[in-house]
């Protein structure tokens, strides 16, 4: 259930009817321009290949459905982006944000006399372009034109999918081959149409398909695109200063931050405008669209003054738990004198925009095993020898069940006193996770087992250990000093399955039992209700009793994952 309630949270239409709306018809166009980039890949090989592969093309994007869906995603696309552009009240935005804009407003510019000359002559005069007859009316003098329009389609669309998908817990591992993507298409795309442009021209087959009305009717159009273009800039571009005026010469608002550092404005830009127009770093993951709550900010006075949330920034406080006085900057819009206090720093260094890439630096919630291990009687241990004898038993202690761990395909969070917590599936997922797990767990049984016959010369008795397994939904973050140079901070858990894992582990001294594993765990690793027994436990701290499992010693549980094929043949 948590790994499908996951899945739902993270679908791709996650925002308000509007953001929806801009990312579906986004994506159409960026699949057009992928299928269209990818033929041109096709001509380093031959023109034929272009011309058969375009043919599948058309009769996907040239039939009834097709056309209504481009034409459709094309025209909302721009409207909204427009309509979203317009309503900025301040130019200052990140610089990712700012490329994007500018891009978004030079593909009209170039796209226009393109579209005009290949699906615009096909519409009015019924002539159907070939892949030759396009060619040869680009090489040579279009080449340049071309190649630019290629790469700020590409790069817009790319900038956009990325910032849409970063914060996804799977998209730093997917980055670097996404990326390479990113890179080669375009390139491969540039070196196919030019070679096969160059082709056609050195043999002489290169043909124009344009009549003198043809011609006349696309210079026409481009000239009319390019000027309801200007007419838009120049509209957006006076609403910017229209506002700039009225913030002027109207009196406004009041916003004070901290350090009583008072803004005044006039009423209509979100919070997160009115910071950046004024200069005041405000942390922003998701350039103001409520898919994440990093610009989230603590109402210390005007809060009945805003407008109730809507849905979409609802799901977000709700999901993180903010109290009701904790709104998003990006979606409020002061109308009356306001105190804030921004709950996440901003910062603009560098390195600080690199971990912006970092998906595990803002915290990612997934469906992980955490363990928990503790040594029995620990103390009494600790009293009866030298500190020196201590911290090497430790550190022995430490290393041996680090490569258990390791060996398992686990991470290691952290050390606790004599204790480790331990992660699981956090780039395998939930079902490897909790296999992976339950190994470690037999993995540790057995490297305890050779270290207490390393150390029986001088130890009084055997370590003893206890474990705790329990898997489900977790926030992934780094968590330290993560601003200092030269410091990366450790990945580490937190949430209700951490606390619950812990517990166990606590419980597994009272039942004298090695191994203490939520009955979650098991189901995620494929287990039958039957294949091992299950017994209710009261956990401090959940009002519901635990289905749990309770293993005085691990060779059950081993015999189990031999049997399931589940168990390294190194272990």
């Amino acid at each position: 259930m948590a790994e499908r309630d996951q899945k739902f949270r993270w679908a791709p239409g996650q925002g308000d009817l509007l953001q929806r709306l801009r990312l579906y018809s986004g994506l159409v166009l960026f699949t057009f321009a992928l299928t269209h980039f990818l033929n041109h890949i096709l001509g380093v090989y031959s023109v034929g290949l272009m011309e058969e592969v375009q043919d599948w093309r058309e009769a996907v994007w040239h039939s009834l459905p097709g056309t209504v869906l481009l034409a459709g995603a094309a025209l909302t696309h721009a409207t909204l982006a427009v309509m979203k552009t317009a309503r900025r009240r301040t130019l200052r935005l990140p610089p990712w944000e700012a490329i994007q804009l500018l891009l978004g407003l030079s593909i009209p510019y170039y796209l226009v006399k393109h579209v005009a000359a290949t699906r615009g002559i096909y519409e009015v005069f019924g002539v159907d372009v070939t892949y030759t007859q396009e060619l040869s009316i680009l090489w040579p003098g279009s080449v340049a034109a071309q190649s630019v329009l290629l790469l700020i389609v590409w790069t817009h669309g790319c900038i956009g999918i990325h910032f849409w998908l970063r914060i996804r817990p799977w998209y730093s591992r997917a980055f670097p081959y996404l990326l390479s993507l990113a890179v080669a298409i375009p390139a491969l795309a540039m070196w196919g149409w030019i070679d096969a442009a160059r082709r056609l021209w050195l043999l002489g087959q290169n043909t124009g398909y344009l009549t003198q009305e043809q011609f006349d009717w696309v210079n026409r159009t481009t000239d009319i695109g390019h000027a309801i273009l200007i007419v838009v800039v120049a509209t957006i571009a006076g609403a910017l200063i229209a506002y700039r005026l009225q913030r002027s010469m109207v009196k406004g608002i009041q916003i004070t931050y901290p350090g009583d550092l008072v803004i005044r404005t006039p009423p209509g830009p979100t919070l997160l405008e009115i910071s950046r127009m004024s200069g005041i770093p405000h942390a922003s993951v998701c350039g103001g669209r409520a898919r994440c709550s990093t610009c989230r900010t603590k109402i210390l006075k005007g809060l009945d003054h805003l407008e109730p949330p809507d849905a979409n920034e609802v799901a977000v406080l709700e999901r993180i738990g903010a109290e009701s006085d904790v709104r998003l900057a990006c979606q409020i819009r002061p109308s009356e004198d306001m105190t804030v206090r921004p709950l996440l720093p901003a910062r603009s260094s560098g390195r600080a925009a690199a971990r912006a890439a970092d998906a595990y630096y803002w915290g990612v919630e997934q469906t992980v095993a955490v363990m928990f291990i503790d040594i029995r009687g620990f103390t009494t241990l600790s009293e009866q020898r030298l500190s020196y004898d201590i911290v090497y038993v430790l550190n022995r202690y430490f290393d041996v069940m680090t490569r258990a761990i390791d060996g398992a395909g686990g991470y290691v969070d952290k050390f606790i006193g004599d204790g480790i917590m331990a992660i699981f599936g956090m780039s395998s997922g939930a079902k490897t996770g909790a296999r992976q797990a339950l190994e470690a767990a037999v993995r540790i049984d057995a490297a305890l087992a050779a270290l207490n016959e390393e150390l029986a010369a001088s130890l009084d008795a055997p370590l003893a250990i206890g474990i705790g397994i329990h898997a489900g939904p977790a926030i992934l973050g780094r968590i330290g000093a993560v601003g200092a140079e030269h410091i990366s901070a450790h990945i580490t858990a937190l949430g209700d399955t951490v606390n619950t894992a812990s517990r166990l582990e606590s419980m597994s001294k009272d039942y004298g039992a090695r191994l203490v594993v939520s009955e979650a765990v098991l189901i995620h690793a494929g287990f039958d209700s039957a294949d091992i027994d299950h017994t209710d436990i009261s956990v401090r701290g959940r009002r519901k009793s635990l289905k749990a499992s309770v293993f005085v010693d691990l060779s059950a549980l081993a015999h189990h994952l031999q049997e399931k094929g589940n168990l390294s043949e190194r272990n």
